[in-house]
């Protein structure tokens, strides 16, 4: 291992000359990483090639890099990214690829930096915290200690990779107890621009620490980070299946019982702080159905909780699975319901922030549903819109740990974050389904808007490519943005080599009439 990272450190430090500009030097890219890290390089006539480009949620995400590189430690992450950089060559980062959006995770004729090998997990003598691998995938890291009795936050879809939610906010079962995941995070062991591998908590770069808190593709590639880690036994949970067509009760009668329920359960969760739940939609293709999962889950293992008993006693059911589990085995079966390789799929993702409000999210789901009622081939789609509750407490735990950087300090209400995760088969509808995305933006702000209840603030890890969701961190929170993303990276390398993901420098926070840039 040593002998070949040493040879590309060599070969990146020698002066190698700058092509014309970003991306002209992509192929020269790809032939030096071929000799310099041969044991961790794939080309297109690399047998894995295929199987390395499609290892993602969706097809929507795929693409063909010149190359990829798999590094399993940092200092292989260093010497790509001192090879890349000297030669002006375009690359991307994939972690987990559960996004959606084409050149989040993969780029087309640049190099590929697959951090699939980056997958231990590994648990502090002290039980205190857990340190994972960005490359690793939740289940995958749930499952690791599913016997340990050991819990920490992290993402509720299994196949979402450590890296993503840890720059970009991340929710999770305890995010009433603990807040979002990243206010969990005790260090991150980072790579910046210039290659150096560095470490950063509250005591070591603070300011790139909470900057990452929410920061996105802006700093660095993050290649471990150490969570807090804390006592668990078995929780309670499960998912309840409800259909909005009867037979106990109409549609009508449904979406106002399961909106009066939600907004309920958010605001009582400032109290109830180990209860958790996420409403999940599914009209389904081929006229399968339109159903709705309730995934409940008490993390004090409290069987059928006040705050989730009008969830149980929902009419219409379809099936009940709550019980006592073990959290990946919770996370596995929820994650069951949105599977991944639906096609390869095609997929469209957006977000919306309310503030809890019955009018607004009963409105929302009306408008929505025209949105989808007027698809042409409505029928070949999977319609999917998540609820995740957003307390207000759950903002409070930031400053514990240093801060974050998504700008919801002094959020005083409680809040309802969207997720359009709609996807198909059929390639043809990627127009149709682009159009419906931006309708869904379009209608749904309209009401928020309506009622006053908007929020700028845009789960980043959820938004659409037009969407601007470090614009919804506030202003502030923007200028900090720039200026860390200025210090640690002077020459931008993650802003013009790396395209994937949001930028701070490409930012145009203008909405509502205010420029932050």
């Amino acid at each position: 291992m040593k002998s070949f990272v040493g040879l590309a450190l060599a070969l990146a430090s020698a002066g190698t000359a700058k092509g014309d500009g970003a991306g002209s030097n992509d192929a020269s890219c790809c032939r030096a990483l071929s000799h310099a890290l041969r044991p961790i390089y794939h080309g297109p006539s690399s047998p894995d090639y295929d199987d390395l480009i499609k290892a993602r949620w969706s097809g929507t995400a795929v693409l063909h890099p010149g190359c990829v590189v798999t590094p399993k430690s940092a200092r292989d992450v260093s010497a790509i990214i001192k090879m890349v950089t000297k030669k002006q060559c375009r690359f991307a980062v994939k972690a987990g690829g559960h996004n959606a959006n084409p050149g989040a995770n993969s780029i087309d004729g640049g190099v590929s930096i697959d951090l699939g090998g980056l997958d231990s997990a590994r648990l502090a003598r002290d039980r205190a915290s857990v340190t994972l691998g960005a490359g690793l995938s939740w289940g995958r890291a749930y499952d690791r200690f599913n016997s340990s009795r050991i819990g920490f936050p992290g993402g509720v879809c299994e196949d979402v990779g450590v890296g993503g939610p840890s720059l970009g906010g991340g929710q999770s079962l305890f995010q009433a107890k603990r807040g979002w995941a990243v206010d969990n995070i005790l260090s991150y062991e980072l790579v910046l621009a210039s290659g150096d591998v560095v470490r950063a908590s509250q005591t070591r770069h603070p300011d790139l620490f909470k900057a990452l808190k929410g920061g996105n593709t802006n700093f660095g590639i993050v290649t471990h980070v150490e969570f807090a880690a804390f006592d668990l036994d078995d929780i309670w949970g499960g998912e309840v299946r409800v259909s909005l067509n009867g037979p106990q009760a109409s549609r009508a009668e449904m979406l106002d019982r399961i909106c009066h329920a939600t907004v309920d359960f958010v605001r009582n969760n400032n109290n109830d702080l180990d209860t958790g739940l996420q409403v999940a939609t599914a009209y389904l293709s081929g006229n399968k159905g339109q159903l709705v999962d309730l995934a409940l889950s008490n993390t004090a293992g409290v069987e059928n909780a006040k705050a989730a008993r009008p969830f149980l006693k929902m009419p219409n059911q379809v099936s009940n699975a709550a019980r006592r589990t073990k959290v990946a085995d919770f996370v596995h079966e929820v994650s069951k319901f949105v599977p991944k390789g639906f096609r390869l799929d095609s997929q469209v993702t957006a977000s919306l922030t309310i503030a809890n409000d019955y009018q607004t999210l009963r409105e929302i789901w009306d408008a929505t549903d025209k949105v989808y009622n007027d698809l042409p081939q409505k029928e070949k789609v999977d319609w999917i819109i998540q609820l995740i509750p957003q307390p207000k407490v759950q903002q409070s735990y930031a400053k514990k740990r240093g801060g974050n950087s998504l700008g919801l300090a002094n959020v005083k209400e409680d809040q309802i974050v969207f997720w359009l995760a709609s996807r198909w088969t059929d390639p043809s509808l990627d127009d149709m389904m682009e159009a419906a995305r931006r309708k869904f933006i379009d209608v749904s702000e309209a009401v928020a808007k309506k009622h006053g209840t908007y929020s700028p603030f845009l789960y980043i890890n959820f938004a659409a490519p037009s969407q601007e969701p470090l614009c919804g961190y506030g202003a502030e929170s923007v200028a900090f943005l720039n200026k860390t993303a200025k210090k640690y990276d002077p020459h931008g390398v993650f802003q013009t080599l790396m395209p994937g993901g949001f930028k701070i420098s490409k930012a145009k926070c203008a909405r509502g009439g205010l420029s932050y840039v």
